[in-house]
């Protein structure tokens, strides 16, 4: 049984902030400035500035460095704020302390202050409601959320890119990367360098930066900025294991700032931070072993997840669907290399993002050299239940991967009918 209930009432802020441009109209518009947030931060009162932060970005394993960090300087007790994207089932998994919600009533104040300041600006002329976007008022919501919470450090993950990010007005402590690959080409640009360099593009002047082991013209233009910007910038090394690289960033990017943080205090700190939608399993559901459900959706992250199953002997019937601008050909290509599932079930990962389900079909099919039954339908709600219901027959497990709306779809859908 997966958990359905409101976390917390925050009803109202989403009915409020859904009237706000959303992401599927900036597709259209690629309306991506910093203009908006910086107008909100002064009429507000700069709340970024009310706490010491970290800076979070990358394609792949970004979310669990953030949560890492966060993991860390509670260990360490500090108290924590982080803004994490996209949410998998809850909203408060957006903003919170990292390990928990904030109480009612700092939700509530945040919101208040923003909503009053937001219409006031809106009135008098200084902000035009259409320039005005969803994931800057979450993103204000979040800062304001912190400095009225008291938190000693907050922790920001990059929602797109880097460069005109909403988070990119905050002056950060230290900057952390994950690893780059190409995605969201239609607003990043079509080759790595195009993309290191919007990632590059949260660097500040003398910050401390630190990154996961990059391509090498990734490397190239990390290194450059960080010279241009006077900031030192550390690369881990290579490590064959993701969660153990992700915990390897976050370690070096904590130092950075708290030195005097021992490796115990760290370690203890990090085992104890989970996260929804990674290599979590789900039990309990009718004659299904269990459903694994994993938000990799780049190349790499899937190469990692598969080689994890493939090391734990994990097989299935697998559920899959991508945003457009992601590179589904290079993942099909990955996930069709080892022979571990027995059915494919491709789909929309939801009515948020905007999904090609031909696109999805044509990567799989071409790179299906081993014959592996596959079915494809945008009605993801059809194709979810269709998927447990085979597997149940089946008694096989179920692998959900490709988007962190999926995962949210799919686990809705399981708390609503079982």
């Amino acid at each position: 049984m997966v958990d359905l209930d409101l976390d917390l009432d925050l009803v109202e802020f989403n009915r409020w902030v859904d009237g706000y441009v959303n992401f599927k109209q900036r597709e259209s518009t690629r309306a991506f400035r910093l203009e908006t947030m910086q107008i909100l931060a002064e009429a507000l009162g700069h709340p970024e500035r009310s706490c010491p932060c970290f800076h979070v970005t990358g394609s792949k394993g970004k979310g669990t460095i953030s949560a890492f960090i966060a993991g860390i300087l509670r260990e360490a007790g500090y108290t924590t704020g982080v803004l994490a994207s996209p949410h998998v089932l809850h909203f408060t998994e957006r903003i919170g302390t990292g390990a928990e919600p904030f109480t009612q009533e700092v939700y509530d104040a945040a919101f208040l202050e923003l909503r009053t300041a937001v219409e006031k600006l809106i009135a008098d002329g200084a902000l035009k409601k259409e320039r005005v976007g969803w994931f800057e008022l979450t993103t204000m919501f979040a800062m304001l959320c912190f400095k009225e919470a008291g938190v000693d450090y907050a922790v920001y993950e990059v929602g797109m890119g880097g460069r005109l990010d909403a988070t990119n007005i905050v002056e950060p402590a230290a900057c952390a990367f994950g690893p780059v690959e190409l995605e969201h080409t239609r607003f990043l640009g079509n080759t790595l360098t195009e993309i290191a360099l919007e990632k590059a593009g949260i660097m500040k002047p003398g910050v401390p930066c630190v990154s996961a082991p990059q391509a090498d013209e990734v490397r190239a233009v990390l290194k450059e900025t960080a010279k241009k910007q006077g900031a030192k910038i550390t690369f881990a090394e290579a490590l064959g294991d993701y969660v153990e690289q992700d915990a390897a960033v976050a370690k070096m990017a904590v130092l950075k700032v708290l030195p005097e943080i021992s490796d115990e205090v760290m370690v203890r700190g990090i085992s104890k931070v989970s996260l929804p939608g990674r290599f979590e399993k789900i039990t309990g559901v009718l004659d299904i072993p269990y459903i694994l459900i994993d938000v990799a959706h780049t190349k790499n992250s899937i190469k990692q997840v598969v080689s994890r199953m493939r090391r734990e002997q994990i097989s299935g019937k697998l559920l899959f669907g991508c945003a457009v601008g992601k590179d589904v050909t290079a993942m099909a290509k990955e996930i069709l290399t080892a022979p571990i599932f027995s059915e494919i079930y491709l789909t929309k990962p939801g009515d948020f993002k905007k999904s090609d389900i031909d696109e999805i079909r044509s990567a799989f099919l071409k790179n299906n050299s081993n014959g592996v039954p596959i079915t494809a339908d945008p009605d993801y709600k059809k194709v979810i239940q269709k998927v447990i219901e085979k597997a149940s027959a089946d008694k096989e497990p179920v692998v959900v991967l490709g988007s962190f709306y999926l995962a949210g779809e799919v686990k809705k859908w399981l708390a609503e009918n079982y």
